[in-house]
């Protein structure tokens, strides 16, 4: 890869972002389809993120992927969002045209597809256990809503942002049944656990330093599916603990490869080399 003074920029957003495979996706897609860029980690306090957004139009960056924690807070430094983005009142992808930062979701489809693929999951007509609500956790519960799923229960550690959460869904689609519950309630837990044909992990346990939640997987049904967000490691101890029990249990890998090639496509306007971006974060 040779950068030189027209290089383009790209980057991700994170806190910590250090384990993020996104450059490594990213540039070996540029470089497969002989684009003048290159795709950069910035670990960026909180503190900060309104600063660190104004420089995106300062150093002219042309698109930026959005990690935790900023998927929410980064909204009011945006000029605008797309409809998904409203939905999900997360983002996880910038565009800069010209000075104007449109933020974008491209995890509800990745997710969708990720789900497809990694587990024969359709979401039409299950009851869903997801685990969070914070930003990737309203992308999950955007893709699960849309595609109508039965029943949806969030678990969270903070009961308020599980209510406040799923209000919020509620107002857009009344049709389906969905249930806070706080992550020390654990009758409410395991009775969720116990009546759900998919477990979602939206939150960042299990990621590489950060201690898993521990979970009655026994109590799924044994023909219950589980996907975790976190793919650093490969394998959380949610998987792993799921595989052990029998179940088709699949890491987050998947839904990043999809979601980055939307990001993708949507800064630069080419079809994505799907098989490279796999091959490079495989």
């Amino acid at each position: 890869m040779n950068i030189n003074a027209t290089t383009k920029i790209y980057g991700i957003f994170g806190h910590p972002v250090g384990h993020s495979l996104s450059p490594l996706m990213h540039n070996s897609a540029f470089e497969k389809l002989n684009l003048d860029c290159v795709y950069v980690a910035f670990d960026i306090d909180p503190e900060v993120l309104g600063s660190a957004t104004s420089a995106i139009r300062t150093f002219g960056i042309r698109g930026v992927n959005v990690t935790i924690p900023h998927k929410e807070k980064i909204i009011s430094f945006l000029d605008g969002i797309s409809p998904e983005a409203t939905l999900t009142g997360a983002i996880n992808t910038i565009v800069n045209d010209n000075g104007k930062l449109t933020g974008y979701n491209t995890d509800v489809g990745g997710f969708l597809r990720a789900i497809k693929d990694d587990l024969e999951v359709n979401p039409k007509g299950l009851r869903v256990f997801l685990l969070g609500a914070g930003g990737a956790a309203r992308a999950v519960l955007t893709a699960l809503s849309m595609k109508g799923a039965k029943e949806i229960y969030i678990i969270n550690r903070t009961l308020e942002k599980a209510v406040s959460l799923a209000s919020a869904f509620k107002k857009h689609f009344p049709q389906i049944p969905i249930f806070p519950y706080s992550l020390d309630d654990s009758q409410a837990v395991g009775k969720s656990i116990k009546s759900s044909d998919l477990l979602v992990n939206a939150t960042s346990s299990g990621m590489e330093g950060i201690n898993s939640i521990n979970l009655k997987l026994e109590l799924l049904p044994k023909k219950s599916k589980i996907y975790d967000l976190v793919y650093k490691p490969r394998e959380t101890g949610l998987v792993k603990n799921g595989k052990t029990l029998g179940l088709r249990a699949s890491g987050g890998l998947s839904m990043l490869l999809y979601q980055g090639a939307e990001s993708f496509e949507l800064w630069t306007g080419e079809n994505a080399p799907i098989h490279v971006m796999r091959q490079a974060i495989e």
